[in-house]
């Protein structure tokens, strides 16, 4: 017993010894005072939004910032969120007595209190890291106890003490290793999984800098205008340029930092990252493993600095990482997904448009459905400066994908913008041009209040056939574009969820140390309504296995509101009123027929009872049941699906997960492909679109003004 004491007492001084090290300290130079008050006057003079009220921007921005850092209220007491509340207060609204006698500031932030708020965090962050470090070595958590841990949010309140923090601490360090037991994992291995982890979150703040805290309060300051607008510093300025040219040997994902775990953001089309199939927003990184290096084992990075994460990913051409990932839409943090993935240089070739003909049989007449997959609107712009003919462009591949439609006598052609993110919106005119002709396509409102149409004036009608765009949430900017257009001219029918709703357009500006994008405009339809926050609506909505308003601009607290403008003179296509109801009756009807379509509605079904879930068990049992239950319920629904098919059904949630793995493997290798087959919403599309082929025979020709 004495022996063990003094092992756990020579683990303690050991963790102690390596883990608090010296007190984050970072004061704020007079030059990044300056270059605050730089991006301040650009944002109130620049920003589309330059007439905001800005009488109590510190409390405002504050709040942000507590919520950045703190959301979970597990770091702070009631007292400190006050006392600084009271500081940021002061400052938009000083007395007279201040105005006299104080040193007024370099900047209309207060960047002082900011900085020590933030240096507060990391101190705390250090301490509750080693509160865990020492509780965790202890090893004595009881994994059989009836003990939860809330994660409302909305519910929870500041605690009063540090006492009581502490209690919180020591939870999230007992979820962390109950987590990574369920991971198939021993206690011993667990532990040590996780100490490792701490030791990673507390090195990644030792390497905090000034740059690093300048960055966090301006890129409050900038999203207090809108969420699209940033601050770069020098080297995040280097990176993103980077990103931007899509030069980059990687994997094509944007990373951000979430509650300590590297997370995708978004995937760049084409990419190495989207060809597995495997990778979706919203996943979270674990582990990263380098598949091609001798004896290499894999490397946990929850706790590390996002740069330092990306630096793992990259590599040369050629290469493979493997990625331990969380799914995004998961219900417990233990199920995990491995990915392997080969570096490549995205390529504009990668991003281009893909087709595929399919027949569909109805009442013995054979529809020819054209699917056009469009992942993002892409141009040359260097080829195109240079006045090369030939120049790559999303609109002219999809012209000659038309012209060979044509040829081919396809009835209808379908657009597929689903994650599409945007791109040129010089590609989203061209676009629309070839099913328009001539005529706006969209309107631009400047911050100082003129407004002015955009169009193509040499457009030339190419496709006079029936027509659908489908959409989902990820459908954006120029995307939003093209089907908000398709749509006022009722030229075809857009299918699938609503879209993200960024109505907006930003600029990239060189300033004295790094760069800012800022929002410079907003864009509305040809009919006056802004795309801003409500998105397009589809005219047909499809089914979807999550609450598509989680995500998207409306989600943003600092999206900048709808509103809308004037109209412009324009000619529509003719569209039967009653057409759009016949449509969706006859959606409605598949639906309730299609065991494809019912096993979404299932999945959807599950999440909307996990969604309001406000705790999470600390008792292992229960998490193992819960668990359990969840692979049966995958199973149950799987299967399901399968036995309406008529197809084999699995026996267990191993035997359909090996089969779901090695499917993925081969559909990977045909990447360049438009898989019909699985995509069960896809095919709706084409249903959808055959019907509005068969009901209405007119040729569309163009009636643009």
């Amino acid at each position: 017993m004495f022996k063990q004491k003094k092992a756990f007492s020579f683990i303690a001084i050991l963790l102690l010894s390596i883990g608090v090290g010296a007190k984050i300290n970072i004061t704020v130079s007079e030059e990044k005072q300056e270059l605050c008050q730089e991006i301040y006057k650009k944002m109130t003079s620049e920003h589309f939004f330059n007439d905001k009220d800005l009488s109590s921007i510190n409390s405002e921005i504050f709040d942000a910032l507590v919520d950045q850092l703190d959301s979970q209220k597990i770091y702070f007491t009631k007292n400190e969120i006050d006392s600084f509340k009271r500081k940021f207060f002061q400052f938009d609204n000083p007395t007279s007595y201040q105005k006299k006698y104080s040193k007024s500031s370099l900047c209309h932030i207060d960047l002082k209190s900011e900085f020590a708020f933030i240096n507060l965090y990391f101190n705390r962050l250090i301490e509750a890291t080693n509160y865990q470090l020492r509780e965790v070595a202890k090893k004595d958590f009881n994994f059989t106890k009836e003990e939860v841990i809330l994660i409302d949010n909305e519910q929870k309140k500041w605690q009063k003490s540090k006492f009581e923090l502490k209690k919180e601490w020591r939870k999230l360090a007992k979820n962390d290793v109950l987590t990574s037991m369920l991971v198939d994992k021993k206690l011993e291995e667990a532990t040590e999984t996780i100490v490792k982890r701490y030791k990673n979150r507390l090195r990644r703040i030792s390497q905090r800098n000034e740059e690093d805290i300048f960055s966090i309060s301006m890129n409050n300051l900038t999203s207090y205008f809108d969420p699209h607008s940033s601050y770069f510093s020098p080297k995040s300025a280097e990176d993103f340029e980077m990103a931007m040219s899509l030069k980059l040997e990687g994997i094509g994902a944007l990373l951000t930092t979430e509650d300590d775990y590297p997370t995708i953001v978004s995937i760049v089309p084409g990419g190495p990252a989207e060809k597995t199939g495997k990778i979706n927003p919203d996943d979270k990184i674990v582990k990263i493993s380098q598949v091609e290096e001798l004896n290499s084992t894999p490397t946990d990075v929850v706790g590390w600095r996002i740069d330092e994460v990306v630096q793992l990913i990259r590599g040369k051409a050629g290469t493979k990482v493997e990625l331990e990932l969380i799914p995004g839409k998961t219900e417990d943090f233990s199920e995990r997904k491995l990915v392997t993935i080969t570096r490549e240089e995205v390529k504009l070739e990668e991003q281009a448009a893909k087709s595929r003909i399919i027949e569909i049989q109805r009442n013995l007449q054979t529809i020819k459905v054209g699917i056009i997959d469009l992942p993002t609107f892409y141009i040359d712009f260097k080829a195109w400066r240079n006045r090369e003919p030939d120049f790559r462009s999303s609109s002219k591949d999809v012209e000659i994908i038309l012209r060979k439609f044509t040829d081919q006598g396809v009835d209808a052609v379908l657009i597929d913008l689903r994650g599409n993110s945007g791109g040129s919106l010089f590609e989203a005119n061209k676009l629309t041009g070839l099913f328009v002709s001539s005529g706006a396509t969209l309107q631009v409102k400047e911050s100082n209040g003129s407004i002015r149409p955009w169009g193509d004036a040499r457009a030339k009608q190419i496709w006079k056939k029936p027509m659908a765009v489908m959409v989902d949430r990820y459908s954006a900017s120029a995307s939003e574009i093209f089907a908000g257009a398709i749509q006022d001219y009722q030229r075809g029918i857009i299918i699938g969820q609503k879209t993200f709703g960024k109505g907006t357009v930003q600029k990239l500006d060189n300033l004295s140390s790094g760069q800012i994008k800022i929002t410079e405009s907003k864009f509305y339809r040809i009919t006056g309504a802004g795309m801003q926050s409500k998105g397009i609506h589809p005219d047909i909505t499809l089914p979807s296995t999550w609450d598509i308003e989680e995500i998207g601009e409306s989600s943003y607290d600092t999206a900048l509101p709808w509103d809308e403008i004037k109209p412009v003179r324009f000619k529509k296509f003719s569209m039967g009123s009653s057409l759009i109801s016949k449509l969706n009756d006859e959606h409605l009807a598949r639906v309730n027929q299609s065991p494809n379509l019912q096993y979404i509605l299932d999945i959807r079904k599950r999440y909307e009872i996990q969604k309001n879930k406000e705790v999470i068990s600390l008792n292992l049992k229960n998490r193992k049941i819960e668990k359990e239950e969840r692979q049966s319920w995958a199973l149950e629904i799987e299967n399901k699906r399968r036995a309406s098919l008529n197809l084999e059904t699995f026996s267990s949630f191993e035997d359909m997960e090996d089969y779901n793995d090695a499917k993925e493997d081969e559909d990977s290798k045909n990447d360049h492909e438009i898989d019909v087959d699985n995509d069960y919403l896809l095919n709706e599309g084409m249903q959808i679109l055959s019907d509005y082929t068969i009901f209405n025979q007119n040729i569309f020709l163009s009636k643009a003004a």
